[in-house]
């Protein structure tokens, strides 16, 4: 019971601050971008480029700060990641150039997008939960959702009531009170407090390094073909999601859609998502991971072929979009269960990092992509197919994806870029 109480008071904090963190630096940046862009007058796309830069700085710093995760304090780090974005919305109310902006994306926002983001909050539930694991990431996960409803609103209504620089330093206070009032109730391992995850009467892991020898290396992790093979199924989905979420209200306008109705389909591909999630955490520990992966790409795979066929009409597109919502969504919470499956729940910080570096790239890449696509062929058509081939090819490599740790041994006479291990079954 006491293991219950605290562990789950580690999923409504990290639930609290993925709403904060993922509302407040990327969802409702299109709120704050409209006061930036009055000010500074950056042409559309210069305006984008935060966003640009903040994903690629946080790339860059994913697989550094992955790895400092699994040896500091997480709490610690927590409350720099939050005092970040703190920072960096009161360092937004005093900037006299979007170059300054651009700075303070790149500088306050991306490290906060790291800290108290997604892998931050998958290295901790992995630490107090293996039996129910996937409940736990489900519903943490679904709180970028939430934040995504709950904040643009309450930030538009601020620059409403207000100027936008007071509007910013009123936000960078509701920042501060409710992310560290989160942090407050974190615990870095389960052993801080005399416990074991899940309340096991032991440790599930507590044999396991003396058998699985030196720490993992970033080689070792680059070499395994688990790894690569990931990335690729979750480039798939999380990289076409976003491609299609960016190019939504220009392909439902191109159609003759009204600007309202396109508007209601994002909101109701925010549902799917948030639905998803919550579907998530109530099987995730119930099902087998592999007919998980199957039963998201397939269904991704599906509603990218819908959308093919955008021109049949409003129906046909949500559709589309509700597939990719749904089945797609469960990516997210996917990825922060199958790192600790296949590496252990030691090294989650330093494999989710090096995984958000390769998959960030797709990431990137993928709204322009289909705005290129749209520019040469005049329609959508060619991308949602090519992402729909490329979720059925990922099926194929799910069997290959192993699904226990293993400890590599580098070995007299091994090859340069050769990797052997041994498999150690693990719990869950």
């Amino acid at each position: 019971m006491r293991h219950f109480s605290i562990g789950w008071r580690q999923v409504w904090a990290c639930l609290i601050l993925m709403a904060v963190g993922a509302a407040l630096i990327a969802s409702a940046f299109s709120v704050v971008a409209v006061p930036l862009g009055k000010e500074f007058h950056p042409s559309r796309m210069v305006l984008m480029l935060a966003m640009t830069i903040m994903a690629l700085v946080s790339a860059l710093l994913s697989p550094w700060l992955g790895g400092l995760m699994d040896r500091m304090s997480l709490r610690r780090l927590m409350f720099m990641g939050a005092g970040s974005l703190v920072a960096g919305y009161v360092a937004l109310s005093f900037t006299t150039s979007f170059t300054q902006v651009l700075i303070v994306y790149g500088v306050f926002m991306a490290p906060a997008n790291i800290l108290i983001g997604p892998i931050a909050a998958s290295v901790l539930i992995s630490r107090w939960f293996i039996k129910r694991r996937g409940a736990a990431l489900g519903i943490v996960i679904s709180g970028v959702a939430l934040g995504g409803f709950l904040f643009p609103p309450m930030v538009q209504w601020l620059l409403d009531t207000v100027d936008w620089r007071v509007a910013f330093r009123v936000m960078a206070v509701l920042v501060g009170i409710s992310a560290f009032a989160a942090i407050t109730m974190v615990v870095d391992h389960p052993s801080d407090r005399g416990l074991h995850p899940d309340g096991a009467e032991i440790d599930p892991d507590e044999g396991r390094a003396l058998v699985t020898g030196p720490e993992l290396t970033t080689r070792a992790i680059l070499s395994d073909k688990s790894f690569w093979f990931s990335a690729i199924v979750f480039a798939a989905v999380l990289s076409g999601m976003k491609g299609m979420v960016t190019n939504l209200m220009p392909l439902a306008l191109d159609e003759g859609i009204a600007a309202t109705a396109a508007a209601l389909l994002i909101s109701f591909y925010s549902a799917c998502g948030f639905l998803s999630k919550l579907s998530f955490a109530s099987v995730a520990d119930k099902l087998n991971l592999r007919k998980l992966m199957f039963v998201s790409l397939g269904g991704f795979a599906v509603g990218m072929a819908c959308l093919i066929r955008a021109d049949a009409g409003y129906w046909t597109i949500v559709v589309g979009i509700g597939l990719a919502g749904l089945f797609g969504g469960m990516m997210a919470p996917m990825q922060g269960l199958l790192v600790p499956r296949i590496y252990g729940r030691h090294v989650v910080g330093k494999v989710s990092g090096l995984l958000n570096l390769v998959v960030m790239v797709a990431l990137l890449s993928s709204p322009p992509v289909f705005g290129l696509i749209y520019d040469l062929t005049g329609n959508y058509d060619g991308i949602f197919l090519a992402y729909a081939v490329w979720a059925v090819a990922a099926m194929l490599l799910v069997p290959y994806i192993r699904m226990v740790p293993f400890a590599p041994l580098e070995e007299e006479g091994q090859g340069k870029d050769e990797v052997l291990g041994k498999v150690v079954p693990q719990q869950g």
